[in-house]
């Protein structure tokens, strides 16, 4: 059995990114799964969702509030007596094609598998064994519960001191972490960096490019995918990595999320709606014939009707 988990805790997130995260890994898990929500409200989240409180590592105030040192609770070996993979995804991320190689990996190497972090742009230009190696990046990460109880256990024994030694959780994971390895190249993409064009190449071609094999699309700093629905015209990102408009793909990745948890609101389950909103079959469903269907989430507003590719 396979436990796909996230976590929100705070202000910052709220339940509709989780449902979306859900709707997402629904069209794309082919094997039963159990979806867990880590979180300290566990309100407005759809029927289908596991939540569980987050457990208690022994933090100091501080670490809540940076740093993400919260999401190593993750590997309480008790929170998941039945999986034997875990694969954890945050937030603000999008998954774009099926989970299950990232599965097969983690089955494969019995360890800690991360996403290894991107090294900027220059540096991307060569071969990636040729790359400085930057450690793990811990917005996808796998593991078999069964084999991490070491990790908990060091966590826990550093646990009021970490966020003054370590800048992070990654951080921590690629110091401390000796037995783990990276998904092989290409099954993350950032989105900064691989779908967004640097300035002032931005302004001459200004589409933001949707990955063609990436089966998941990171989006660590600014923006976040849902800060991308916006007014036709209206720029997002940061000052030197920005878009203007709404993107059609983001838009309608959100647009079918909304789509399927409606449809869940109503009664639907799990596999059937695996059957209808599979990933062989979500362009065809929500993109056929360049039409874009918009449902807004909470958090949204509904852009124009001529959004920016």
């Amino acid at each position: 059995m396979v436990a796909i988990i996230c976590m929100k805790w705070g202000k910052e997130f709220t339940a509709h990114h989780v449902n979306t995260l859900y709707a997402s890994v629904l069209r794309n898990m082919e094997e039963p799964f159990t979806f867990v929500c880590l979180t300290d409200d566990d309100r407005d989240l759809a029927k289908g969702i596991l939540a569980l409180s987050i457990p208690d590592l022994g933090l100091p105030e501080e670490a809540w509030r940076r740093g993400c040192f919260p999401k190593l609770a993750v590997f309480g070996p008790h929170l998941f007596p039945r999986e034997d993979v875990v694969l954890f995804l945050d937030l603000d991320i999008m998954v774009l094609r099926p989970l299950a190689p990232f599965i097969a990996v983690v089955r494969a190497r019995q360890h800690l598998v991360l996403q290894r972090e991107w090294n900027p742009m220059l540096w991307s230009l060569l071969p990636q064994w040729l790359r400085p190696d930057r450690g793990g990046q811990s917005s996808v990460f796998g593991f078999c519960p069964s084999k991490v109880g070491p990790i908990y256990e060091q966590v826990q024994a550093n646990a009021e001191t970490m966020s003054s030694r370590f800048r992070n959780d990654q951080t921590y994971l690629t110091e401390k972490v000796s037995d783990r390895s990276y998904w092989p190249a290409g099954f993350c993409v950032s989105f900064k960096r691989s779908c967004v064009r640097l300035f002032p190449l931005n302004l001459l071609l200004p589409k933001v490019r949707r990955p063609q094999l990436a089966k998941i699309v990171v989006f660590h700093g600014k923006p976040r995918p849902w800060e991308t629905l916006v007014e036709p015209g209206e720029r997002w990102g940061t000052k030197r990595r920005f878009g203007k408009g709404p993107v059609a793909w983001i838009v309608s990745y959100f647009a079918l999320a909304d789509v399927i948890l409606k449809a869940l609101e109503a009664g639907g389950s799990q596999e059937a709606y695996k059957r209808r909103w599979g990933a062989d079959r979500r362009n065809r469903a929500i993109c056929g014939n360049n039409a874009i269907i918009y449902l807004p989430g909470p958090e949204a507003r509904v852009p124009g009707t001529d959004p920016a590719a």
